[in-house]
């Protein structure tokens, strides 16, 4: 008697592309900030809250210059 499988290809490939995909994600990171920036690299921005963000930072005064840009000049 002739064994028939009751899955298809697909589904019997679906456990194989899942367990892939969770090795990918999983990442370890030493500090908290490693994790941010790792995340902010690879995070993009919708255009609607980028145009929000600019707009709500617009009016903030810039930055003041280090007294060490005073002493020795902005080239470093």
């Amino acid at each position: 008697m002739k064994h028939q499988s009751k899955f298809s290809e697909e589904q019997k490939q679906q456990p194989a592309a899942e367990q892939q995909t969770q090795s990918a994600s999983a990442r370890e990171f030493a500090t908290v900030e490693e994790a941010l920036r790792y995340d902010a690299a690879h995070t993009t921005v919708p255009p609607a809250i980028g145009e929000r963000l600019q707009k709500s930072t617009a009016d903030l005064p810039k930055p003041k210059t280090g007294w060490w840009r005073k002493i020795f000049g902005g080239g470093l």
